[in-house]
């Protein structure tokens, strides 16, 4: 946002200079990142009066003048083609130097010698682009130094970078208010004063209809009729280049003032193409397309705001009129929109199509409703004195739903609280006022310019920003807390993750988000994304080895070869497209490459299903957990089902273990052999148990009794050590298979399973009998359970 410091200055008469202005700009949060000069540094330019212009005999673009300045005359080559004889021009002398560090030399063009340059705009470093030279409206002496003229009304250019939540200030109007409360300063209401020449009203001429209340909730038209087009004058024009608008005429440049100015945006229509003197806006529907000003046809988004007449649209609302409609050089008649667009609708419809205007960004941060009539009264005014208008009696105002202006406690305690401070009441309320907020029956009424304050807080931020931020009371020590106290499913992920990494695995966190095909190989119908940062991230994870995997891949690519990996994180199952989907915790753990490092003295063996398995036992056992089975499991589409096994606690199903299959790791595009478990946290969680007690060794020795049953072999050996453990006496401490035997001298159908039990006491030595009569007992107990007979 660029405003001239001349320009504030027509609405607060402060005394700082441009610099000190920024300054306190800064500060109060509205942050100056230039302050330029509009005259730049320059010497040797003198104003000169143009004798002569002849054509250059070797060239045909370019001109031999005549320059005279007040001492003598100099022959200068020129190739503006706006160069005429009588015209008074700066003319930059042999010696000069200029804005641009150029200096001037004496020169032999096509042949003709060339003694100085006559100058443009551009070229004295006063607008970024010039089509000719600048020949001078004042009728200036001869050999006057032109810096000199130009400093007498030197000004500078203050660009603001305004926040997205101040729209407020996106105006010199806009500006200068929040100077006025730095500087205490009064602020100039700007009050157009409009004469209504014509006879006829405007709503004799123009009919207006808004069937999109919700986009548009506020549109006004004017008339003025009769106006010449033609450029504007000077004044404007360098007030308009200043702050990086480009004069066009008068009347597109009176609109562009006038936004400049209180930052309004407004649309000037040919009348004479507004089929039916009628405005109707109403939003756009799919397929619907429209030729803008810039000469492009454009396919509108469903939902746009459109300003038609009674026949087509002539303008997208809030972001750009059409080029069926436009003002041009025959135009006699103009229809003159000030409106009130909705911030989110011109968002929207601004970003689908690519399109950004100065008048959408002005509506995307929101502009004022009450601004309404003001800029168009202005325009109208301006349009009048410099267009020689006639302006229509009365205007248009459709406003079916005026927006009312927002109330706030206001909250002295709490605004103190919030910063710290013990202003005063009265302190407080000079601040909110000097910015033009209103305060009645202790309540701020928040103007409708100000859509950014909403809450008390809001109206701390304004007091400390007026007051300065540094003048704000800094406390001395300020205690700081680091570290948060966990929850306690953290604290439970926390111990897991621990007991992990003593087995010796090494934690990796992998994305959350997956590809189709991997998700597609753990679940037939993964969780899609509806927004999708790219196709690799399309799906959920069904399973934490849809990740790891990759993980696995990676590493191997580059030639690490032993891995042993474990994660812990969410996975996503069921959704029934409602509610949020199942997003259980998982442990999952994977390994490939060797059993051990290699040496010379230890053969090379690579991981097998034994070792995830003793990985799984190993972690379960440091968690204490009891009475969990691992049975033999095979309705898993992604490990290979003679090697997969399951654990189970009564009905719950806590973990699978196995062996990744073929398929499933080519898809990774891994050769080698990979084996995994993966572990619901939140179901084994029910049975973990963590207020356990200590108990003492025992001081007194054990006995060990062995034992084979012959028994069939579709009974299970896990069924076999529950069964001696809940019937094997109070003295039974430990039921281990140490041998599982099936061949020579053994029945076919049957197996051999032998069993160590060890017996302790933890108040005497056990003596033999005693040992040998339990042992016997459960012999008995086992043989006629399961039909069995001992092996010989």
């Amino acid at each position: 946002m660029k405003v001239t410091y001349r320009w504030l200055k027509d609405f607060v008469d402060f005394e700082e200079s441009a610099e000190e202005i920024a300054r306190l700009l800064t500060e109060a949060g509205l942050e100056v990142e230039e302050v330029i000069p509009m005259v730049q540094r320059f010497n040797g330019v003198v104003v000169g009066k143009v004798l002569e212009v002849n054509k250059h005999p070797n060239a045909d673009k370019l001109s031999v003048c005549k320059v005279q300045t007040d001492k003598e005359t100099f022959q200068v080559i020129c190739g503006a083609p706006n160069v005429r004889a009588g015209q008074l021009v700066p003319f930059a002398m042999v010696g000069a130097t200029l804005p641009n560090g150029m200096k001037i030399k004496k020169a032999k063009i096509r042949g003709v010698e060339s003694y100085g340059m006559i100058c443009s705009r551009e070229e004295l470093g006063l607008e970024q682009h010039s089509d000719g030279i600048w020949a001078f409206d004042e009728d200036y002496q001869p050999g006057t130094d032109v810096y000199a003229l130009l400093s007498q009304e030197q000004d500078w250019i203050i660009d603001i970078a305004v926040t997205p939540n101040r729209g407020d200030c996106l105006s010199v109007y806009g500006i200068a208010r929040e100077v006025a409360a730095l500087t205490g300063r009064p602020l100039k209401e700007l009050q157009p004063q409009v004469k209504e020449e014509l006879a006829e009203s405007a709503d004799q001429i123009i009919k207006i209809n808004i069937h999109d209340p919700d986009g548009c909730p506020r549109y006004a038209g004017r008339v003025i009729r009769n106006v010449k087009i033609g450029p504007s004058p000077e004044w404007m024009q360098k007030r308009l280049l200043a702050v990086g608008f480009r004069p066009i005429n008068n009347i597109v440049d009176i609109t562009n003032y006038v936004l400049a100015e209180i930052g309004h945006p407004l649309h000037a229509f040919d009348l004479k193409f507004i089929k039916g003197n009628e405005i109707n806006v109403r939003p756009s529907k799919a397929g619907d397309v429209f030729v803008t000003l810039d000469d492009k046809e454009r396919k509108l988004p469903e939902n746009t705001v459109m300003i038609c007449d009674a026949e087509r649209p002539v303008a997208i609302g809030g972001i750009m009129g059409g080029q069926n409609s436009e003002v041009s050089e025959q135009t006699s008649d103009i229809l003159l929109e000030s409106a009130y667009f909705k911030p989110e609708r011109i968002a929207m419809s601004s970003k689908r199509l690519g399109l950004s205007t100065d008048a959408s960004q002005h509506f995307e941060r929101g502009a004022d409703p009450e601004n309404v009539i003001r800029a168009i009264n202005y325009a109208a005014e301006l349009m009048e004195k410099l267009a020689d208008g006639a302006v229509a009696k009365g205007i248009v105002d459709v406003y079916p739903a005026p927006v009312k202006e927002k109330r706030i406690p206001l909250n002295v305690e709490k605004i103190n609280r919030v910063l710290g401070t013990d202003f005063s009441e009265q302190t407080i309320r000079e601040k909110l006022e000097s910015i033009r907020l209103t305060i009645e029956n202790n309540e701020v009424i928040v103007p409708t310019f100000r859509h950014d304050l909403s809450i008390v807080e809001d109206l701390a931020e304004e007091v400390a920003r007026l007051v300065n931020y540094s003048n704000l009371p800094a406390r001395q020590y300020t205690t700081t807390f680091y570290e948060m106290p966990l929850s306690e499913q953290e604290n439970r992920l926390q111990f897991l993750r621990s007991e992990m990494l003593a087995l010796g695995l090494q934690e990796i966190f992998t994305q959350s988000m997956v590809r189709q095909a991997e998700a597609q190989l753990f679940n037939e119908r993964p969780i899609a994304i509806k927004n999708p940062v790219s196709d690799d991230m399309a799906f959920m994870r069904p399973s934490l080895f849809a990740g790891m995997l990759k993980a696995v891949s990676h590493n191997l690519n580059r030639n690490n070869k032993n891995l042993r990996f474990f994660e812990i994180g969410r996975i996503f199952t069921a959704f029934d497209g409602k509610n949020l989907p199942e997003q259980p915790y998982a442990l999952a753990v994977v390994i490939t490459g060797s059993r051990h490092v290699p040496a010379w003295n230890v053969p090379e063996q690579a991981v097998d299903f034994y070792d995830i398995k003793g990985y799984l036992e190993a972690f379960l056992n440091k968690l204490f957990l009891d009475n969990y089975q691992i049975i033999l499991y095979d309705k898993t589409g992604y490990m290979e089902k003679d090697q997969t096994v399951a654990v189970k606690i009564n009905d719950d199903l806590i973990a699978i273990c196995g062996k990744l299959s073929a398929d499933v790791c080519e898809k990774f595009e891994i050769e080698k052999d990979v084996y995994g478990f993966e572990l619901n946290v939140d179901l084994l969680q029910k049975y973990l148990v963590f207020d356990r007690q200590f108990k003492p060794i025992p001081r007194f020795p054990y006995s060990e009794r062995d034992v084979a049953f012959l028994l069939d072999e579709e009974i299970l050996a896990a069924d076999v050590v529950e069964f001696v453990q809940k019937n094997g006496g109070s003295l039974l401490k430990s039921v281990e298979i140490f041998d599982v035997y099936q061949g020579k001298n053994i029945p076919e159908g049957k197996r051999s399973i032998a069993l160590r039990l060890r017996y302790q006491s933890n108040e005497r030595t056990l003596s033999d009998k005693e040992v040998d009569q339990y042992f016997q007992q459960i012999i008995n107990k086992t043989i006629k359970h399961f039909s069995a007979s001992l092996r010989k």
